[in-house]
């Protein structure tokens, strides 16, 4: 699109080509008289350069406003995030934080020496970085049920349902009350002025104003005139008054018994919280021991293919053997260190986890009194693992103490349709002298009363229906449970007699692939066999004991799962006392 400048040179050049062009002729024709202009093709001109000028405007306002837009959005963006958040300033607030989190852990520590307590709070370091612990199964568990926060915030929250009885009990007792007033003020006979201000001659109006103003107009009036007559005065009063609550219309009792289901829900809380972590010890332990017999295993292979590869090479330095057993024994030897390289890290990780989850530093290092995963008799049926669960399960009994509740609240939202009685008594003293206990004005007043709210418009009937509407949703949530509870129970179940099966299946194969390895190797090294025949042995003997040892774990795991999803008491130990675990098959 064409520009002012461009369209002046184009218009210039036209006159200077024209003119030339006129010189010419004139030169070449004297005679000539001076040729007409054509008006057709000056208008023709003139128009183009007239629709390339709106065109050209048209342009510009198109920028203007793109331009407007664009600042518009900028600005709507700066609201939304009107200063970003620097690295400078980023370094500044973690800064400030440390330093005010550290400043009130001092403040605390010294306040709890002071008054000799000790920090509920227990701190990740309670023994030095790097060391050593050794661990069993109980004690991992005792130690994840000493450590574990969510346990500790469980326990807090029982205080507060403790707290929150009290505070529903304090509804039935007598309510004390104790005021005390003082006060200091400043009278003016405006009258007495008044009078002596018309002998005067001050006028009613100036008198006026001087009163709207807070001014003494006594202070203003001609010599003999009587000044306004200001008295400052003191109050004080006492006041004590008694309620006592007769009857509530069952409101108070229903919140007392609504309260003390809590307490009980948050100790099935308690235990809820307890059951999961000592599952999370008992899988992180028998995981860090699988994990290690997983490490031996893979070592092992490679110790085995470094040993069938040495034999190979000595075999072909004497010409006995081919080029390439000696380059597949190499591979499959890269191989096992690279999957051995593997499993140490999955060693350390397992280790870490463990770590974590018994408060201890990721650096601890930790000796397991197991060198193997353990296959020990659980005998128990699904029956008796249904109804155990059924009986015990904290989620079971939280679901069924819900229940309770709701028809609880029922009573307490009925408690609007019901009267109200209660006794007040009260006694008052005032005096213009401080304390403000004058005998001889002192007052007192006993009363009873009845409330009863004949008509709120349907508000407490609105109230009941919804209390109604919750308790028909508490029961259907108590049945989900029960029915996710059994599945849970079933699934946990039959995945230990899976395991079960597995762990028998896997052993015999385990024994099978180990003495084939035994027969492959001496078949090589007699010559009758081949080198890829010794290769698929070590691998297949591989399988089979990972094969074994995953069916270790999901054993011994899948015990502490069925025994979480029963309910089964965390005091009791690894294995309920009703249950028998005593015949080992390892």
């Amino acid at each position: 699109m064409m520009n002012n400048k461009l369209y002046k040179k184009l218009v210039i050049a036209m006159m200077i080509t024209t003119i030339s062009a006129v010189a010419a002729a004139s030169a070449a024709d004297t005679t000539a008289s001076v040729r007409p202009v054509d008006l057709a093709q000056a208008e023709s001109i003139q128009a183009r350069a007239k629709a390339e000028q709106q065109e050209i405007k048209a342009e510009k306002a198109q920028q203007r406003k793109a331009a407007r837009a664009e600042a518009k959005a900028k600005k709507a963006a700066d609201a939304v995030r009107p200063v970003d958040i620097t690295p400078e300033l980023r370094e500044e607030l973690a800064q400030k934080i440390a330093d005010d989190a550290a400043k009130s852990a001092e403040k605390a520590a010294d306040k709890r020496a002071k008054n000799q307590e000790i920090d509920p709070v227990i701190v990740i370091g309670r023994v030095p970085t790097n060391g050593t612990v050794d661990l069993n199964l109980p004690k991992t568990v005792q130690m994840a049920l000493d450590y574990n926060r969510d346990i500790k915030n469980s326990q807090y929250a029982l205080k507060k349902a403790e707290y929150t009885i009290n505070e529903a009990q304090a509804g039935k007792k007598p309510t004390v009350d104790y005021t005390f007033g003082a006060q200091r003020s400043r009278a003016t006979d405006v009258a007495t002025y008044a009078s002596s201000a018309g002998s005067s001659g001050t006028s009613r109006a100036l008198l006026d104003i001087m009163r709207r103003l807070d001014m003494d107009p006594g202070a203003y009036a001609g010599s003999g005139s009587a000044r306004s007559a200001n008295s400052i005065s003191n109050a004080f009063s006492n006041g004590i008054s008694v309620n006592i609550p007769l009857y509530t219309g069952g409101l108070v009792e229903g919140k007392i018994d609504v309260a003390k289901l809590g307490k009980t829900n948050a100790q099935e809380e308690i235990l809820r919280v307890e059951q999961a972590t000592k599952y999370s010890a008992i899988e992180g332990y028998y995981g860090l021991l699988a994990y290690q017999e997983l490490q031996g295993v893979y070592h092992e292979a490679v110790d085995n293919l470094q040993g069938h590869l040495d034999n190979v090479q000595a075999q072909y330095n004497v010409g006995t053997k081919a080029k390439v057993d000696v380059l597949s024994s190499d591979v499959s030897l890269a191989n096992a260190k690279t999957t051995a390289i593997t499993a140490d890290n999955n060693v350390a990780i397992a280790e870490s986890n463990l770590n974590n989850i018994l408060g201890l530093p990721l650096e601890t290092k930790l000796n397991l009194a197991d060198h193997q995963l353990p296959f020990d008799t659980y005998n128990i049926s699904l029956q008796e693992a249904m109804d155990y669960a059924m009986k015990y399960r904290p989620e079971v009994l939280q679901a069924a103490i819900a229940v309770q509740e709701a028809e609880r609240s029922i009573d307490i939202a009925d408690a609007g349709n019901k009267p109200t009685v209660a006794i007040t008594g009260g006694n008052d003293w005032a005096d213009n002298t401080f304390p403000g206990i004058d005998a001889n004005k002192r007052s007192w007043k006993v009363a009873a009363g009845v409330t009863y709210n004949f008509y709120d418009g349907g508000a407490t009937k609105a109230k009941v229906n919804q209390a109604k509407q919750d308790l028909l949703v508490a029961r259907e949530t108590e049945q989900k449970t029960r029915e996710s509870v059994q599945l849970q129970v079933k699934q946990a179940y039959l995945n230990i007699r899976s395991a079960a099966q597995k762990v028998e299946e896997t052993q015999t194969v385990v024994d099978q692939a180990r003495e084939n390895y035994r027969i492959q190797n001496i078949r090589y090294q007699a010559g009758v066999g081949i080198n890829l025949d010794v290769l698929d042995a070590q691998l297949s003997l591989n399988q089979a004991q990972v094969n074994h040892i995953q069916a270790l774990y999901d054993y011994n795991v899948g015990i502490a799962k069925l025994e979480q999803v029963m309910g089964v008491d965390v005091e009791s130990g690894v294995i309920h006392p009703s249950l028998t675990a005593t015949t080992y098959r390892g």
